[in-house]
């Protein structure tokens, strides 16, 4: 598994990755990644960045913990929120040290 990093995801915008139940039995969406941002924590301490995705409208996930799956990655379970018919974000926040595997 590879640890998920602002430039890993930047590198995936326009693929898309499945999104699993957080036990990774189930299939649920497959979105597809619309922009990697820049968090507002950025200290040497600790940094964050966003992941928006995009869906399909006639498959809304509720705002809940899946797990991710990308060749880029392996898996890797993620907080997701919905703020639109069909987009959702992720935002990642942690310290600089932390090793993330």
């Amino acid at each position: 598994m590879e640890i998920v990093t602002q430039d890993l995801m930047h590198a995936l915008i326009g693929q898309k990755v499945e999104v699993h139940s957080e036990d990774g039995e189930r299939l649920l969406s497959q979105l597809e990644v619309s922009d990697v941002a820049q968090g507002k924590i950025d200290t040497e301490e600790y940094h964050s960045f966003s992941i928006s995705l995009k869906g399909d409208t006639n498959n809304q996930l509720p705002q809940d913990s899946y797990l991710f799956k990308h060749s880029a990655f392996g898996e890797y379970k993620m907080f997701m929120s919905i703020y639109d018919h069909d987009k959702y974000q992720i935002v990642i926040s942690r310290r600089r040290d932390q090793a993330v595997g």
